[in-house]
């Protein structure tokens, strides 16, 4: 058993991205195409209808359901055409950022779809600012501390699908996702001052290396949560109130891993910020990828109490 084989186990949610009306350039969505576009989650550009059907055009897009014009929650029947939203139906969704009067107004707009139900919405600027655009020396560096750290609802609503990501030189951005969902789950822990913490760097002289990496983990500790590092031991950090475990196989030298799981037992927090954040902080939050080919991860990001307990579990018993 290796941590990449209980990721095998992990069987992934299949979601669709529609970006309805998009005017801006293609970075996000290539970064999501290419990072969830691998069978789990297909990406298309939708449009609206709206006033009676004043614009009933399609966008043709291979391969693309219909959602109907009527519902959200229906799949139109017409087979390979592309989304076709109802701007009313849009207005009505909670889970949609848009309460405007006009189907014009709409652009830029990425909807998260799951079966037959549109479950997220972000726009194209949120999706970018967060995990494509931001500069990973924020983080290194600790410019964004914890608090500054969210998940937009269409990346939030991606837990359990399985990505892909390509680092640096193959690309120098989609793994700032890896580190922003790093980041929210530690917010978790950190919010949650209790449980349990267990974090992977590749190699530990990172902690001291990256300032923002090591006031984190400060933080964290500080908080009472009970805190472990794992990584190959080239240089261990000092002065940290956590637990430090050192190896060289494959699943510490191959493996990317934050996983956060609350005391036994009922648990909750005063004045969470968000709903994602008070669902991580009660069940619990992990994030587990494997490197399957140099600078190549697959992985994935849970909610879910079970699969959570199963990362908690092998990590505390094999590492």
């Amino acid at each position: 058993m290796t941590l990449e084989r209980l990721l095998d186990r992990f069987d992934g949610v299949e979601r669709s991205i529609v970006v309805v009306n998009r005017t801006d350039p293609d970075p996000v969505v290539n970064m999501l195409a290419d990072t969830f576009g691998e069978g789990a989650v297909d990406v298309t550009d939708g449009s609206l209808v709206g006033d009676g059907g004043a614009r009933s055009e399609r966008v043709g897009v291979a391969g693309g359901a219909g959602l109907s014009a009527e519902r959200l929650t229906m799949r139109s029947a017409d087979a390979g055409a592309a989304p076709v939203i109802d701007v009313d139906a849009l207005r009505r969704n909670d889970a949609v950022p848009f309460d405007g009067d006009d189907p014009e107004d709409v652009e830029n707009l990425a909807l998260l779809v799951e079966g037959d139900e549109v479950v997220a919405g972000s726009t194209l600027g949120e999706l970018g600012d967060a995990v494509l655009f931001v500069n990973s020396d924020l983080y290194i560096t600790g410019t964004r501390t914890l608090t500054d750290v969210d998940l937009p609802a269409v990346i939030r609503g991606l837990d359990d699908t399985t990505f892909t990501l390509r680092g640096y030189p193959e690309s120098n951005r989609q793994k700032l996702l890896l580190i922003t969902i790093s980041r929210f789950i530690e917010r978790a822990a950190w919010v949650a001052g209790d449980g349990t913490l267990r974090s992977s760097f590749q190699r530990l002289s990172r902690i001291d290396d990256e300032v923002g990496t090591r006031e984190v983990y400060e933080s964290v500790a500080g908080t009472g949560v009970d805190t472990h590092l794992y990584g190959v031991p080239d240089d261990l950090p000092r002065g940290l109130d956590a637990v430090v475990h050192g190896g060289d196989s494959r699943d510490f030298t191959r493996s990317w891993f934050v996983v956060y799981r609350p005391p036994e037992g009922p648990h909750s927090v005063d004045d969470v910020a968000g709903p994602d954040l008070e669902r991580g902080v009660e069940g619990g939050v992990g994030l587990l990828a494997v490197e399957t080919e140099p600078r190549v991860w697959r992985g994935m990001w849970t909610f879910d109490e079970a699969r959570v307990r199963a990362m908690n579990r092998y990590i505390e018993r094999n590492l």
